[in-house]
């Protein structure tokens, strides 16, 4: 089987291979056009940077070939774009190796496998609930990297095996992100394209808020049945295990080759404590704060500390501003921390922090050269093509079948563009038109149905494809970490794909019935 690695490459490659086609065959891409000033220099949006386009008009351009030295520059330049990702990841890989060193995980895990002794399949039920939770409020997806090196160990002391752990954060996590219910990346951001591509507030995130969390339960409670079903299957005979012809070797890997019975002393309980907050301190600095209850609060509130405390810090913004590459800075301070906590001292405290970076470097590795993709894609303006043929492909069908025609046209293209909310930000806006009751209205009204099943759709079609893309930084780096190769994830993750799938399409299809925003 080919490695993550080749498998990407030769993606790319035929991606670029696809650029030439099409250029030699005179297609051209609709690029909005870009506001400019009285010298026809390109205008920015003062708040956040972006660049500013002139609502509806267009410029149409060929296709942009790509070169055969493109196919190696776009990994590098992914590496770019996903820099922050990378320094997170290597961050949180130094941290938890010095927290697996200090064996408090070995001690832990033992606990629980002797409080749940017998029963240790309702682990899963809890930690893929809080997951899903983190999913479908925040869009929880490269955050949970960090929490595999946690769950793999645990289930294996439970008596399951690396894929179990595996299914518990990418399906607890992604069934959340597909049933998104608030989440600002898929949710607010897809509303914000559709209202922006009517000119006017044409529908907002309360338009079936009830329906997208009957969703979410639904989606959560088959997540849990199926994998807590998987896990049960194999505890009773491991030979039906994905990840069988590894297991001893994951054992060995994992549970840091012990099966001693190790003692919960101070520093370890010390240790404990400092890697549960620090996780806690992540995911309430990660929410979205003032995008869920509305308010600037948070973004002032962050203002005020670095003008009147920048003795405490100057440059870290406010709680839900900040990106990954601010919470790497707080693994970093955690880290030193367990450095005294441990009595490492400073050589031993820098051997292990650079051990745990290079271990999870083939992560980063994998994350970034899959980023190269869409580099291809956005460079040659293949990404505009895509998106023009599905604003205009849908024309002419019932609201219901409109919005499960979107659903399987959202799953290809969610390929092409990886990030849910750059895909909203791109798709959305050209989509008005085709969820109204009238295209060709002078104002535009959504259509009850298509409007607000459109989201649903994309939060469907974008949260499914991602759970098992091989361009997907989140889906390569858990893979890395809990090593397994794409194969191997393939055969035991279609099961959960054709049940997300039909899910998918009966939630659809019975929300469109019933009628009214269903999403």
């Amino acid at each position: 089987m080919l490695s993550a690695f080749s498998i990407i490459f030769i993606v790319i490659a035929l991606l670029v291979l696809v650029t030439w086609i099409l250029h030699w065959a005179g297609v051209t891409a609709d690029l909005p056009k870009r506001e400019v000033n009285e010298k026809g220099q390109p205008l920015f949006d003062p708040l956040t940077g972006q660049p500013l386009f002139v609502p509806g008009v267009y410029e149409s351009v060929p296709i942009q070939p790509m070169g055969i030295l493109d196919i190696f520059f776009s990994v590098f330049k992914g590496f770019e774009n996903q820099a922050g990702i990378i320094i997170f990841l290597l961050s949180i890989g130094a941290f938890v190796l010095i927290v697996v060193n200090s064996k408090s995980l070995d001690g832990f895990a033992q606990l629980i496998t002797r409080k749940l002794k017998g029963n240790e399949i309702w682990a899963i039920v809890p930690l893929m609930l809080f997951f899903s939770i983190c999913g479908t409020v925040e869009g929880f997806a490269e955050e949970t990297l960090g929490f595999y090196m946690i769950c793999i160990p645990l289930m294996l002391m439970a008596g399951f095996d690396v894929f179990t752990g595996l299914l518990v954060i990418l399906l607890g996590a992604g069934s959340g992100v597909l049933a998104s219910t608030v989440n600002p990346f898929v949710i607010t951001t897809a509303i914000s394209g559709l209202n922006q591509g009517a000119g006017y507030q044409f529908i907002s995130v309360g338009d079936g808020l009830v329906w997208r969390l009957v969703c979410w339960i639904i989606m959560l409670s088959a997540s849990i049945c199926a994998v807590m079903l998987y896990a049960w299957r194999i505890k009773k005979n491991p030979q039906k295990s994905v990840t069988f012809d590894t297991y001893e070797a994951d054992k060995t890997y994992f549970l840091n080759e012990t099966e001693e019975q190790i003692d919960l002393n101070w520093r370890r309980k010390t240790t404990l404590v400092i890697f549960l907050l620090t996780f806690i301190i992540m995911i309430i600095y990660l929410i979205s704060w003032d995008s869920i209850l509305n308010t600037h609060a948070f973004e002032n509130a962050g203002e005020e500390v670095n003008k009147k405390a920048p003795y405490l810090t100057a440059l870290i913004p406010g709680f839900g501003q900040g990106e990954l590459i601010y919470v790497a800075a707080f693994f970093l301070i955690a880290s030193i921390i367990l450095g005294f906590v441990n009595g490492l001292g400073e050589e031993g405290f820098i051997k292990q922090y650079m051990d745990g970076a290079a271990d999870i470097l083939s992560v980063c590795l994998i994350i970034g050269t899959a980023a190269g993709v869409g580099v291809i894609l956005r460079e040659s303006h293949m990404q505009e093509l895509f998106v023009k043929g599905l604003a205009g492909s849908v024309g002419g069908i019932n609201p219901i079948g409109r919005i499960i025609v979107l659903y399987l046209l959202f799953i290809p293209l969610s390929f092409v563009i990886p990030s849910s909310s750059g895909f909203a930000t791109a798709v959305f806006p050209l989509l008005a038109g085709t969820v109204s009751v009238d295209p060709n209205a002078a104002v535009l009204q959504a259509d009850a149905v298509a409007g607000s099943g459109s989201i649903l759709a994309f939060s469907f079609g974008s949260g499914f494809l991602n759970l098992f893309s091989p361009t997907s930084g989140v889906v390569m780096g858990a893979l890395g970490i809990a090593r397994i190769n794409y194969g191997k994830f393939l055969k035991g993750i279609w099961p959960f794909l054709l049940m997300y799938f039909v899910l998918s399409l009966a939630l659809l299809a019975i929300g469109g019935a019933i009628g009214g925003s269903i999403a």
